[in-house]
């Protein structure tokens, strides 16, 4: 099958052109003049016999052939993207690449990373923290760490842990004294926005009836954690991200039942079966998981 250079550098120009629905947004992405990109789609058009596009004032907009041309080439486009990551992963054997997101990142993995590269000093390491939507093939990773709720998990993960959460609190946030179960209502309570369970903890520990409180909501939990350790109130912390704050003695933690929030901590992998530089790092995340398990005992009723 014949290829011409003109055809691929016009398909290229045309699906940024579709994806962006703009010449110019096109034109900015691919470096090249507007000028330069719409005269590459009309030669598609003209080679192919029929419009791509309808051109309006502000925009363009795929006619049906189009909506095709540009389905199949950014699904090539795709492929091709994930070879060349496969090849890449092949041809470096003790490189490592791993997203994780930042919040686990930040607060989790990167104070204990440290033993995991004693343990394989042979491995080259690469971490991304990330929370946006990815793929992990085409992107060239090895390894995915993300957080989610446990029945909307996609297919083919590998569930790591079931969150529990525990209010904790800054040391400093009281004049010495412990916050209990009965007086933490008196403190700004802080909250995770769209996972927030205070209710749900309140009723488990025997406190009924609404919440109420003049804290704040937060995007991410590491976020709540570190305005925790600033003194801005009592926040109800994933365990995972609050428990070296609490093993440093930067938190303290209200001595009750924690609540098992339906969230979780999961693994995919880019190969499957997995390499053995894979395993060793998921089989090392469980073994870190159940020390960390044991050192928040004594926190918890």
């Amino acid at each position: 099958m014949e290829y011409r250079l003109r055809t691929l550098s016009g398909l290229l120009a045309f699906e940024a052109a579709a994806r962006h629905g703009s010449l110019t947004a096109a034109a900015q992405e691919l470096a090249r003049t507007q000028s330069a990109v719409s005269q590459q789609v009309k030669g598609l058009e003209e080679e192919i016999g029929l419009p791509l596009f309808v051109r309006r004032p502000r925009e363009i907009v795929t006619t049906p052939a189009g909506r095709e041309l540009a389905d199949a080439v950014t699904a090539a486009l795709a492929g091709i993207n994930s070879t060349i990551a496969g090849l890449k992963r092949r041809n470096e054997p003790n490189v490592l690449r791993i997203t994780v997101y930042q919040s686990f990142a930040i607060n989790w993995l990167i104070p204990r990373l440290s033993s995991f590269s004693q343990q394989h000093p042979e491995l080259d390491l690469r971490l991304n923290a990330d929370d946006r939507p990815f793929d992990l093939v085409a992107e060239g990773y090895d390894l995915a760490i993300r957080g989610g709720w446990i029945d909307r998990m996609p297919p083919n993960t590998v569930p790591v842990r079931v969150e529990q959460v525990m209010p904790v609190y800054a040391p400093g946030l009281t004049n010495g004294d412990d916050i209990t179960v009965e007086t933490l209502i008196r403190y700004p309570l802080l909250e995770i926005e769209g996972r927030n369970f205070w209710t749900e903890w309140m009723e488990l520990n025997g406190i009924q009836g609404p919440v109420v409180s003049a804290g704040k909501a937060y995007s991410h939990s590491g976020m709540m954690v570190q305005a925790a350790m600033t003194g801005a109130g009592v926040a109800l912390a994933p365990l995972t991200i609050a428990a070296e704050a609490l093993r440093r003695g930067h938190l303290k933690c209200v001595k009750g039942k924690p609540f098992k929030s339906g969230y979780g901590l999961y693994m995919l992998t880019a190969e499957c079966p997995p390499p053995p530089k894979v395993e060793w790092f998921t089989d090392w995340i469980r073994a870190e998981m159940e020390a960390m398990e044991a050192e928040l005992c004594p926190y918890l009723a």
